[in-house]
């Protein structure tokens, strides 16, 4: 799946829908969340950083991960401008930052995370007590999102009762969930955000 993203990497943010998922992503984020200045962030999936960089200027440092090469060097070239951002070469499902935050957040990255509820218990060891697990992507949709096939896809978007179960399991409370979003192609697809606290 990386050689996939790494081969996209150089013209990935040209394409206009994931620049809005981003925007859409980031306001509802800081929506929910009001961002205290004071937080550390872990962005997973963070690819060049589309989400991270409309959040490093509200926050003490952001820390994006990902497992493309390509897409963390475009990362890596933007951070220049953020000294409070940084790209660690990572696969979430293999291994977890020694760093604990206080808001981990995604863009459709889930549906490529093959047993997300495993996912979801590990990332609440690394949120700090009163932190936020905040996560955008597909509602349930019937495989055709994607334009060039789903490789590396596990999962054709996720239903809310899919997200509570998942949470439920990990010991994380669901605080807000909504459709945010709404991608239009030859049919529509909407984007959800769930944010879960660990208390």
């Amino acid at each position: 799946m990386s050689n996939l993203f790494d081969e996209a990497a150089k013209e990935w943010d040209n394409n206009p829908k994931r620049q809005a998922i981003a925007k859409a992503v980031a306001e509802s984020i800081k929506k929910v969340v009001k961002l205290p200045k004071e937080i550390d962030v872990l962005d997973f999936g963070c690819g060049t950083g589309l989400l991270s960089f409309l959040l490093a200027n509200e926050v003490k440092s952001i820390t994006g991960i990902d497992t493309s090469q390509k897409m963390l060097e475009a990362f890596s070239q933007k951070s220049l401008k953020y000294p409070n951002a940084k790209a660690l070469f990572m696969d979430i499902e293999q291994k977890l930052p020694k760093q604990n935050f206080d808001l981990i957040v995604s863009s459709m990255t889930l549906h490529h995370i093959k047993e997300p509820e495993n996912l979801f218990k590990r990332l609440k060891n690394i949120l700090k007590p009163g932190g936020l697990l905040c996560i955008a992507d597909l509602e349930k949709e019937d495989g055709t999102f994607h334009d060039n096939g789903n490789e590396g896809v596990w999962h054709f978007g996720f239903e809310k009762k899919e997200i509570e179960k998942y949470l439920n399991k990990s010991a994380l409370s669901l605080v807000y969930y909504d459709t945010i979003h709404i991608v239009k192609k030859t049919k529509e697809y909407p984007i959800f955000l769930m944010c879960a606290k660990r208390f």
